[in-house]
């Protein structure tokens, strides 16, 4: 779950005070996502703020007198920097004279001092470096996606009650997170391996939640890690976990069943599945090949896989393999000998996992 009280803002009106004059930062982050979302002021007051907590200043005067400029520039800098974990939210201050606005000050809440960040970052390198030693620089965007997808449900549980659970901390150092330490953990592994992502916020199924805007292969998608990692998911106290690859690169249409975006910022509509897992991994159907299907099945049987897993593009599909390979039991047709099946299904994604038994 994500903890909104990092995004909120505390403020403080000193009347008929000086305030210093604001400092023109040139931009380092011209290529990130949201900052290209954002007006020339919100831009100009974004520098600003992420060269003030970068540096470890305690308060600068922006270049804007407005508070709304300040929150959506704020925000778009947790968007597009996932590394941010020493900060915890910000007060402004508020210079009048004769109830007129004169000037803004961003003032950081830090929570550790620049010498504790350090040693924290020094940690977290020796982790990431030993996490990503097994993917190669060279390998694809959607390679490198797959393994920071994997990697984080394989290596990091999610739990509510996780120490510093809404930055990569938990996630690098405790191993146990939330929603919002995976989506900074995804944009952290990502960016390490020249990937550009941009951090989420809205809602899933009504509750607070975070997740990733991913650039994979030219084409934007969505990628949620908290709602991958199965087990977190399961209603059925099936301890043993899976991972849902389904929420590894989504489309627009496929994220908004069940999430709602509440970001300031626009998005993109991610249309493309050219980087979707199923269709990279030749599990993907839309059409009602039996014979194709049948010998995915008889191929994963045979293999001795645990289980295997097919997308279908759309419900009316889904529901005629239902109905053919385990309503009729044709399955059998194709996987000879087979005792029994155990077979789980998710509506929402239009995905069937057969587990072997």
């Amino acid at each position: 779950m994500l903890d909104t009280k990092n995004t909120k803002s505390i403020q403080s009106t000193i009347k008929n005070s000086m305030i210093g004059d604001a400092v023109i930062v040139e931009s380092v982050s011209y290529d990130r996502y949201a900052y290209q979302q954002l007006s020339e002021a919100e831009k100009l007051t974004y520098d600003q703020v992420y060269d003030c907590i970068i540096n470890f200043k305690n308060r600068i005067t922006l270049s804007t007198k407005d508070k709304d400029v300040l929150a959506n520039a704020y925000e778009a800098v947790m968007a597009d920097y996932g590394n941010l974990f020493w900060i915890n939210g910000y007060q402004y201050n508020t210079y009048t004279n004769n109830n007129k606005v004169v000037g803004l000050e961003f003032e950081p809440k830090y929570s550790m001092t620049e010498e504790q960040k350090d040693v924290y970052q020094a940690k977290i390198d020796a982790v990431v470096e030993d996490w990503l030693s097994g993917i190669s620089e060279s390998a694809s965007d959607y390679d490198k996606a797959l393994y920071v997808f994997e990697t984080l449900i394989n290596k990091v549980e999610y739990n509510k009650d996780s120490e510093e659970n809404q930055n990569i901390l938990s996630v690098f150092l405790y191993q146990s997170t939330v929603c919002q330490g995976y989506a900074d953990a995804v944009w952290y592994l990502l960016d390490q391996l020249g990937i550009k992502s941009t951090i989420i916020t809205g809602t899933a199924n009504n509750e607070s939640h975070a997740w990733n805007l991913v650039y994979l292969d030219d084409a934007y998608y969505y990628m949620d890690v908290t709602w991958g990692n199965s087990k977190y998911l399961d209603s059925n106290n099936d301890t043993s976990g899976r991972i849902n690859y389904a929420y590894l690169a989504m489309t627009t249409e496929e994220i908004s069943q069940n999430h709602v975006i509440t970001s300031s910022f626009e998005v993109p509509e991610c249309l493309s599945n050219a980087d979707n897992y199923y269709v990279h991994e030749g599990l993907y159907y839309d059409w009602f090949g039996v014979d194709s299907i049948g010998q995915k099945l008889n191929q994963s049987y045979m293999s001795g896989d645990d289980e295997i897993s097919l997308k279908f593009s759309n419900t009316d599909l889904y529901s005629r393999v239902i109905a053919y390979f385990f309503d009729e039991k044709h399955i059998s047709d194709y996987c000879p000998d087979l005792p029994s099946v155990y077979y789980l299904l998710d509506e929402v994604s239009n995905v069937i996992t057969v587990k072997w038994n």
